[in-house]
């Protein structure tokens, strides 16, 4: 890989619709237990670890963004890969997908498909 550090923040995109999972999870536990059983303690920690994945989920689509925008920048200005600028635009995407899951069904493959062509094209810049 090259010597930017940048690809670290960018490898971490699988977390991102984890999270977001992991919140819809949590927000059907909410609602199920406030309607079904009033069990407070259920209810409280379903709604707590809803919104603690769901902005979780934000800050890392935010860390995978501008890892992506350095990481493009750093191998535009010298490197045997130059990726095209239009790349952050699936960072934006995949940042998207927190609020609109359906994002993921294109920034996942893209993001996989810039860290493989990465790995190939910079072998030892």
């Amino acid at each position: 890989m090259s010597r930017s550090p940048w690809w670290f923040g960018v490898v971490v995109f699988p977390a991102v619709p984890a999270l977001s999972i992991l919140s819809g999870l949590a927000s059907r536990a909410f609602v199920a237990a406030s309607e079904a059983d009033p069990n407070v303690g259920v209810g409280v920690a379903s709604f707590v670890l809803g919104a603690v994945s769901f902005w979780a989920g934000l800050l890392v689509g935010a860390v995978v963004l501008v890892c992506l925008f350095g990481d493009v920048r750093a191998l535009r200005r010298g490197s045997a890969w130059s990726p095209g600028v239009a790349w952050p635009l699936v960072g934006v995407a995949h940042l998207a997908g927190v609020v609109f899951p359906t994002a993921f069904l294109v920034s996942v493959p893209l993001l996989s498909y810039y860290l493989y062509g990465r790995r190939e094209r910079v072998r030892d810049a």
